[in-house]
């Protein structure tokens, strides 16, 4: 930081990040030149023929040590200076622009060789040379190929000379967006369109290259002064008895088995898992990949297949929506729940956005009818997580024509929610009563209770389709397993606490993923990197260290700065943001030029987002688990360590449920199931 300018050209990389690429060149070029010269002593080339092919091998191998000695000055310019001062690299352009003529000469010379190589022949009785030449001209291509492609790499789509700094972080994310806007539709590329404006929002006015954030989360990662929220124990007057880990981990279950084929693999290694899950697929059952996909009355059929008796599921039709041509995953879940007595009533596993996959089970061990709702596993549903521009994130609760009728969710103010979560949980509504699924199942079921649940985005799904539910089915409940920390705003808790159990487990960064908690991560970032003393190489090679190893290398002056004191303000989320320092330079908090509010003052206009209804933290204390059960704020922060996204996956949350001292009765355990 900042990023290199040569060329007339801002590019994506700093002049602090030629280190490594620099130093790892020249150990090949060096391997080349080695393997080269071999050729010379052990071949004697001046014997044979091909003069011409020698002379120009010679000038590769001169070509290759004067690349060899410019790669080590430029290694050497590369690691002067700190990150944020770029004085003692101001050579480095200059060496960019001696190193241009000499690849396109080196170029050149690489194609006469490989014309002379492959068109001459070994040049008499006992000289290989020729031979052996062409090996190492095919390792010279790969040098050159290389280099073309961290070319195109570290490529910027803007010039350096555009001086608003919105408009060039807007253009270049959304260009950087257009490989995945390939065959989509209209909404699928305004949505991309919208989270490449929100990615740019995080660059705007700070000149960071992706080397600098990897640098600046080591340093926040390792900082001395690091301080988060403290876990703060909610009181629930009269939470439900339904509100308990035994439960949850049953229903853990269901969220996970209706992943499908590839989670079931994931968990299910072995090759007798993959011969039972081959044996129950259908191969061109349906010839689905005949259908048209730009019907949407074909794409609204439902397919009717037969399931036959697997262990305690029972026979009968199960209504199945865009399954692959052999119905693998639809065989997942059958395998899945084959030790518990179910039916499969319905599974759709169309995938678009806003339109997530779900199923609806009826489970005769808990007299339950279950609705459960697949997690992040594609593109499509990534955008739905990340879309959180202010008119995307949220949407007005009363705008929805089934939540106005609701008098008590708003009491107090305005509700909103993340608004391509809501249209997801619309979707998975508006299926239900379309097919009459529910009202068939409870004719048959009529004493059973209504469970939603959901992994990460399913489980930000399900608390809303919750809440949409709960109008004509008020007994309904839900169990969010991480869900994302965007879900509702303060105002709809309330209501939200009486049907929806969220369970955040360890250090999950998504339960702490909202778009007040990122930007006070880049903002943290940021300060680090304004009060770093260190080379950039420096940070990584011994941030990266000790994430695994505290001992025997430990830095003085990264681990020996002193801790900041316990402020005694009740607001210490605001505390927090404004007290922490950087490494080794504890004014720079003090800076108001770093004060987030007045870097982007849109910051504060935004709604502030949680994760939904009764939350239960669980972590690991002396290797038990430790449950909490915690005030939503508790997680408005993200939380730095080397399980950020290990703690977010389901067989995370089955470890700790799984471990917490309720969950130590006997329960239904079933062993295909893939968490």
């Amino acid at each position: 930081m900042p990023s290199l300018v040569a060329f007339n050209r801002q590019w994506n990389i700093g002049s602090d990040d030629f280190v490594f690429p620099e130093i790892t060149e020249a150990l090949v070029r060096i391997s080349w030149v080695a393997f080269g010269v071999s050729v010379f002593v052990f071949h004697f080339p001046l014997a044979c023929s091909t003069h011409n092919l020698t002379l120009h091998f010679l000038a590769l191998l001169v070509i290759n040590v004067i690349t060899i000695l410019l790669a080590i000055f430029t290694a050497v310019i590369s690691a002067r200076g700190t990150i944020m001062n770029s004085q003692p690299r101001r050579l480095l352009p200059r060496l960019l622009y001696i190193r241009l003529p000499i690849f396109i000469i080196e170029v050149a010379l690489t194609i006469l060789a490989t014309v002379h190589a492959f068109r001459s022949t070994n040049g008499g009785e006992g000289c290989d040379f020729a031979t052996i030449a062409r090996v190492t001209i095919v390792l010279e291509w790969f040098l050159i190929a290389t280099a073309i492609v961290g070319l195109f790499i570290v490529f910027h789509l803007t010039e350096s000379d555009v001086e608003d700094g919105t408009t060039i972080a807007q253009k270049s994310w959304s260009r950087r967006m257009r490989i995945f806007k390939i065959g989509q539709d209209h909404s699928m590329r305004a949505a991309l369109d919208d989270l490449a404006v929100l990615i740019s929002s995080f660059f705007v006015d700070s000149d960071l290259v992706p080397s600098d954030v990897v640098a600046g989360l080591l340093l926040a990662y390792h900082s001395p002064n690091n301080q988060y929220p403290p876990v703060k124990e909610k009181e629930h007057e009269n939470r439900p008895s339904w509100m308990n880990l035994k439960d949850a981990e049953y229903f853990l279950h269901h969220a996970t088995c209706v992943y499908g084929w590839p989670t079931y693999i994931l968990y299910n290694c072995g090759l007798k898992s993959i011969y039972r899950l081959f044996r129950k697929l259908q191969c061109c059952g349906r010839m689905r990949c005949a259908q048209n996909s730009d019907d949407v009355a074909r794409q609204q059929r439902l397919q009717n297949i037969e399931m036959k008796e697997v262990g305690s599921v029972k026979k009968g039709q199960s209504m199945v929506v865009e399954d692959n041509c052999c119905y693998c995953n639809t065989a997942a879940v059958i395998l899945a729940n084959e030790k518990r007595n179910i039916d499969l009533q319905f599974m759709s596993f169309r995938n678009r956005l806003y339109e997530v996959p779900f199923a609806v089970i009826a489970d005769h061990d808990r007299k339950s009818i279950v609705i459960t709702i697949r997690g992040s596993c594609s593109l499509i549903d990534l955008v739905t997580d990340l879309s959180l521009e202010d008119e995307l994130m949220t949407v007005d609760v009363d705008q929805d024509a089934t939540l106005s009728q609701d008098e008590n969710i708003d009491r107090r103010g305005d509700v909103r929610v993340h608004r391509g979560m809501l249209r997801s949980a619309r979707y998975v509504f508006d299926t239900l009563n379309k097919n009459k699924i529910l009202n068939d199942l409870f004719i048959s079921n009529p004493n059973y209770q209504l469970v939603v649940c959901g992994h990460s985005l399913g489980a930000g799904v399900g608390s809303l389709l919750t809440m949409l539910l709960k109008q004509e089915y008020p007994r309904v409940i839900c169990y969010a397993f991480a869900p994302p920390g965007c879900v509702i705003s303060e105002y709809g808790q309330d209501e939200m606490e009486k049907y929806v159990m969220s369970v955040v487990s360890g250090d999950d960064i998504v339960s702490r993923m909202s778009f007040q908690s990122l930007h006070r991560l880049r903002e943290r970032v940021f300060q680090e990197l304004m009060g770093c003393q260190r080379a950039k190489h420096e940070i990584l090679i011994r941030g990266v260290y000790q994430l695994f190893f505290k001992y025997p290398w430990q830095d003085e002056s990264l681990s020996g700065v002193p801790r900041l004191p316990d402020s005694p303000t009740a607001d210490l989320e605001s505390a927090l943001l404004t007290r922490r320092s950087s490494y080794g330079s504890a004014e720079a908090a003090n800076d108001p030029a770093n004060d987030p509010s007045s870097r982007n003052p849109e910051h504060n206009k935004r709604l502030q987002l949680y994760v939904p209804g009764c939350t239960v933290y669980l972590s690991t204390v002396d290797r038990a688990t430790n449950e909490t059960w915690i005030d939503p704020k508790c997680l408005s922060d993200v939380k730095l360590s080397v399980s950020v996204l290990s703690d977010h996956l389901p067989a995370a949350v089955q470890k700790f449920l799984g471990s917490a001292p309720e969950s130590s009765e006997e329960i239904v355990v079933v062993t295909s199931q893939p968490v």
